[in-house]
């Protein structure tokens, strides 16, 4: 009965440190993948009276490793009145993006963090952060 016990928590022990195992590596897949980066980090626009106003601005997608996998980009944290775009919004790295924000007069007054995410099929993703104030 000894025995079988000490299989049993060989088995279980074994299968955990696999997990454990499996889960770091991912995170360093992940982190020796690519990186994003968004060109200026910060910009200052006037909030139209009527219709809406732009800003350009470049987003860098540079691969680190080998990773050959699509990775796609997108925008967390805008605000009401504000609209945020990628051309292209996919690509495998390395690649460049348009990332286009355009700010109507439904827009709030203030400071805005935007977090401009890339995320590939296997969840691995990396972000950069841009700062927008709506005067």
């Amino acid at each position: 009965m000894k025995l079988f016990a000490g299989i049993v928590l060989l088995v279980i022990g074994l299968g955990i440190g696999y997990a454990v195992y499996t889960w770091a590596g991912q995170g360093a897949t992940g982190m020796l993948s690519y990186t994003v980066s968004v060109s200026p980090t910060s910009a200052t626009v006037t909030r139209p009276t009527s219709g809406t106003t732009t800003v350009s601005l470049s987003v860098s997608v540079q691969r680190i490793s080998a990773y050959d996998k699509n990775v796609t980009l997108t925008a967390t944290g805008a605000p009401t009145g504000v609209i945020v775009s990628f051309a292209p919004s996919s690509g495998i790295p390395s690649y460049n993006s348009i990332m286009t924000v355009t700010i109507d007069s439904s827009a709030a007054l203030g400071k805005t963090a935007i977090t401009i995410k890339a995320t590939g099929p296997d969840s691995v993703e990396q972000t950069a952060a841009f700062e927008l104030t709506v005067a």
